[in-house]
């Protein structure tokens, strides 16, 4: 599978995206050769579960800065959770020095 080495930002937004199009972008967020700094997919169909598709491809990736879900509604309180727990999670002192601290700016506003 062919992963672009150089790709670092990818505007997406008003593209009807929904989970299954998260499944084919975490592949590009995963792993030591991902290089991607802002990932724009304002004005989609991402839910919770396209939110939580990311999160887990977000978890090891160290590249990441800016992550822009703005005006995609279907993205509920649980999900903005999801985000939070990704960036911050306070849930022990492990979690909290395991979490994400490259993600610098994540924007679900409506």
């Amino acid at each position: 599978e062919h992963k672009p080495k150089h790709l670092g930002k990818i505007f997406l937004s008003d593209n009807i995206i929904n989970a299954d199009g998260c499944r084919g972008l975490a592949k590009l967020l995963q792993g030591e050769d991902s290089s991607l700094t802002g990932l724009y997919l304002g004005n989609n169909k991402i839910d919770d579960e396209g939110v939580g598709i990311l999160v887990d491809a977000l978890q090891n990736n160290s590249t990441l800065r800016r992550l822009n879900l703005k005006r995609n509604n279907d993205i509920s309180t649980h999900g903005q959770c999801m985000l939070l727990k990704l960036v911050n999670n306070i849930s022990s002192i492990n979690a909290t020095l395991q979490s994400n601290h490259t993600l610098e700016q994540v924007d679900v506003s409506p």
